[in-house]
């Protein structure tokens, strides 16, 4: 993919979600290579995430001591990060199945993968706005957060082959709840491994 090819599909993504679901899922990438390429952005995603944390920490001191252990450690993190995205996945697949959907499981992995991809660049982003107009980073991640919800339903509708967006949005809600139970045991997991590693 070219820079040019690149652009155009973020644009693309940011106002026609429908449109750039189905040419992410026309690449026809394998399941081996979309599983691996969401363990990279797993790891990238994290990386960004701790540069962020120690170039700004919290400025309250205690809500360090409250975050999970998964979010202390650079390697949990990317544990959980991967983690929770697996649950996404499986999660969108089977209730949208459920439901009468159509998407095949590398449709929905090629979608998340590139959420992931949209994920990063805003953490850099924020990441910068912060140490410079920390008010536009806040607004940036409200805005941004809107949206994100926008573009997942339309992945969502595109990859189900619903045409239904009401429809599509309930798959989200009760993936949510699946994916909530999940990130729960997993989250119970990490929190063991940390202790056991302390």
């Amino acid at each position: 993919m070219t820079q040019a090819q690149f652009k155009a599909l973020l644009i693309e993504t940011l106002f026609r979600p429908r449109d750039a679901a189905r040419a992410l899922m026309g690449f026809g990438l394998p399941q081996k290579i979309l599983w691996m390429a969401l363990v990279l952005m797993s790891v990238l995603n994290a990386i960004v995430y701790s540069v962020s944390l120690r170039l700004s920490p919290p400025t309250d001191p205690t809500a360090v001591t409250i975050m999970p252990p998964a979010f202390h450690s650079p390697l949990l993190f990317t544990l959980f990060l991967f983690g929770a995205l697996a649950i996404t996945v499986f999660a969108l697949f089977w209730v949208g199945r459920s439901l009468g959907g159509k998407a095949r499981m590398e449709d929905v992995l090629v979608l998340i993968c590139w959420l992931q991809v949209l994920r990063l660049i805003l953490q850099m982003a924020v990441a910068v706005l912060v140490l410079t107009v920390p008010s536009a980073a806040v607004l940036l991640i409200f805005l941004s957060s809107i949206w994100g919800i926008y573009i997942l339903i339309g992945f969502v509708d595109t990859a189900h082959r619903y045409d239904n967006m009401l429809k599509s949005a309930g798959v989200i809600v009760l993936s949510i709840a699946a994916m909530a139970v999940g990130l729960t045991i997993l989250l119970s997991f990490i929190g063991v491994a940390a202790m056991g590693g302390a």
